[in-house]
Protein backbone atom coordinates (compact mmCIF):
# COMPACT_ATOMS: atom_id res chain seq x y z
CA UNK A 1 0.00 0.00 0.00
CA UNK A 2 1.23 3.30 -1.02
CA UNK A 3 1.39 6.12 2.11
CA UNK A 4 -1.46 9.12 0.91
CA UNK A 5 0.95 11.67 2.95
CA UNK A 6 4.73 12.23 1.07
CA UNK A 7 7.21 12.36 3.46
CA UNK A 8 8.34 16.05 3.99
CA UNK A 9 12.03 16.65 2.48
CA UNK A 10 13.90 19.68 3.35
CA UNK A 11 13.25 22.34 0.99
CA UNK A 12 14.99 25.53 0.37
CA UNK A 13 11.98 27.35 2.04
CA UNK A 14 12.16 25.81 5.57
CA UNK A 15 12.02 28.02 8.56
CA UNK A 16 15.05 28.23 10.25
CA UNK A 17 15.35 28.79 13.99
CA UNK A 18 16.92 32.70 14.81
CA UNK A 19 19.48 32.99 16.74
CA UNK A 20 18.75 34.78 19.63
CA UNK A 21 20.68 38.20 20.46
CA UNK A 22 22.58 38.17 24.15
CA UNK A 23 20.22 40.42 26.49
CA UNK A 24 22.80 43.45 26.63
CA UNK A 25 22.01 43.87 22.69
CA UNK A 26 18.48 43.76 23.06
CA UNK A 27 19.06 46.28 25.59
CA UNK A 28 20.54 48.18 23.61
CA UNK A 29 18.10 48.40 20.64
CA UNK A 30 15.42 49.21 23.10
CA UNK A 31 17.30 52.21 24.88
CA UNK A 32 18.11 53.21 21.48
CA UNK A 33 14.68 52.89 19.95
CA UNK A 34 13.33 54.80 23.23
CA UNK A 35 15.69 57.85 22.62
CA UNK A 36 14.30 58.23 19.22
CA UNK A 37 10.70 58.23 20.46
CA UNK A 38 11.29 60.50 22.63
CA UNK A 39 13.54 63.15 20.74
CA UNK A 40 10.87 63.06 18.13
CA UNK A 41 7.54 63.75 21.07
CA UNK A 42 10.13 66.72 22.41
CA UNK A 43 10.65 68.03 18.75
CA UNK A 44 6.57 68.28 18.31
CA UNK A 45 6.01 69.64 21.44
CA UNK A 46 3.56 72.44 21.74
CA UNK A 47 4.59 75.19 23.19
CA UNK A 48 2.91 76.00 26.52
CA UNK A 49 1.99 79.47 25.51
CA UNK A 50 0.73 78.60 22.00
CA UNK A 51 -3.02 78.79 22.26
CA UNK A 52 -6.36 81.85 22.20
CA UNK A 53 -6.41 84.02 25.63
CA UNK A 54 -9.33 85.42 26.23
CA UNK A 55 -10.41 87.94 28.95
CA UNK A 56 -11.54 91.95 29.61
CA UNK A 57 -9.18 95.29 30.45
CA UNK A 58 -10.71 98.39 29.18
CA UNK A 59 -12.60 96.14 26.46
CA UNK A 60 -12.78 92.73 25.10
CA UNK A 61 -9.14 90.98 24.74
CA UNK A 62 -8.34 88.64 21.81
CA UNK A 63 -5.43 87.24 22.26
CA UNK A 64 -3.69 84.21 19.84
CA UNK A 65 0.01 82.91 19.59
CA UNK A 66 1.49 81.12 17.43
CA UNK A 67 5.24 79.76 18.34
CA UNK A 68 7.43 79.82 15.72
CA UNK A 69 9.21 76.38 16.31
CA UNK A 70 13.06 77.15 15.31
CA UNK A 71 13.88 76.99 18.73
CA UNK A 72 14.24 80.58 20.12
CA UNK A 73 11.13 80.46 22.26
CA UNK A 74 9.61 83.32 19.86
CA UNK A 75 5.89 83.60 19.27
CA UNK A 76 3.61 85.28 16.30
CA UNK A 77 1.42 87.23 18.41
CA UNK A 78 -2.08 88.67 17.29
CA UNK A 79 -3.94 91.24 20.38
CA UNK A 80 -7.05 92.95 20.08
CA UNK A 81 -8.88 94.81 21.77
CA UNK A 82 -12.08 96.54 21.24
CA UNK A 83 -15.20 98.33 22.84
CA UNK A 84 -18.10 98.59 20.55
CA UNK A 85 -18.98 101.52 18.90
CA UNK A 86 -16.11 103.27 21.06
CA UNK A 87 -13.09 101.84 19.44
CA UNK A 88 -10.86 99.19 18.52
CA UNK A 89 -7.18 97.98 17.70
CA UNK A 90 -4.63 95.43 16.38
CA UNK A 91 -1.02 95.12 16.97
CA UNK A 92 0.19 91.76 15.58
CA UNK A 93 4.11 90.76 15.13
CA UNK A 94 7.23 89.01 16.80
CA UNK A 95 7.02 88.37 20.44
CA UNK A 96 10.44 87.35 22.38
CA UNK A 97 11.26 85.88 25.54
CA UNK A 98 11.17 88.49 28.06
CA UNK A 99 11.89 86.38 30.92
CA UNK A 100 10.86 83.20 32.63
CA UNK A 101 7.23 82.87 31.66
CA UNK A 102 7.26 86.00 29.40
CA UNK A 103 7.00 87.39 26.15
CA UNK A 104 7.37 91.12 24.90
CA UNK A 105 5.70 92.38 21.70
CA UNK A 106 7.36 95.79 20.59
CA UNK A 107 6.29 97.37 17.28
CA UNK A 108 6.63 100.87 16.48
CA UNK A 109 3.61 102.59 14.26
CA UNK A 110 4.99 104.11 10.70
CA UNK A 111 5.04 108.11 11.91
CA UNK A 112 5.48 107.62 14.94
CA UNK A 113 8.62 108.58 17.89
CA UNK A 114 7.14 105.87 20.52
CA UNK A 115 7.15 102.34 20.33
CA UNK A 116 4.46 100.49 21.45
CA UNK A 117 5.44 97.37 24.11
CA UNK A 118 3.16 94.42 25.13
CA UNK A 119 4.36 92.81 27.91
CA UNK A 120 2.79 88.96 28.60
CA UNK A 121 3.20 87.44 31.97
CA UNK A 122 2.34 83.77 31.74
CA UNK A 123 0.75 82.11 34.96
CA UNK A 124 2.86 79.18 36.71
CA UNK A 125 0.37 76.60 34.26
CA UNK A 126 0.09 79.19 31.15
CA UNK A 127 -3.71 78.87 31.64
CA UNK A 128 -3.81 82.43 32.85
CA UNK A 129 -1.96 85.80 31.18
CA UNK A 130 -1.58 89.22 32.86
CA UNK A 131 -0.91 91.64 29.63
CA UNK A 132 0.68 95.04 30.12
CA UNK A 133 1.15 97.75 27.87
CA UNK A 134 3.20 100.64 27.30
CA UNK A 135 2.84 103.21 24.25
CA UNK A 136 0.53 101.61 22.58
CA UNK A 137 -2.41 104.33 22.01
CA UNK A 138 -1.67 104.61 18.50
CA UNK A 139 -2.71 101.29 18.21
CA UNK A 140 -6.30 101.55 19.25
CA UNK A 141 -8.53 104.29 20.49
CA UNK A 142 -8.88 106.74 23.38
CA UNK A 143 -11.27 104.34 25.54
CA UNK A 144 -9.07 100.70 24.88
CA UNK A 145 -5.88 99.45 25.78
CA UNK A 146 -4.46 95.92 25.64
CA UNK A 147 -3.81 95.67 29.26
CA UNK A 148 -5.51 92.89 31.28
CA UNK A 149 -6.28 89.40 32.52
CA UNK A 150 -6.82 86.97 30.21
CA UNK A 151 -7.81 82.61 30.76
CA UNK A 152 -6.85 80.24 27.95
CA UNK A 153 -9.52 79.04 25.43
Amino acid sequence: MSNPFPSAAPSCCTPRLREQAPPTATALRLGALLTLVLAAALTHAESPFEKRYQGRGDGRLDFQLFELGDGSGAHFVVADTAIPNECTGEPRGLATPGGPRALVLTRKPSGSEEACTLRLRFGPNAERVRAEEQGCGDFHGASCAFGGALTRR
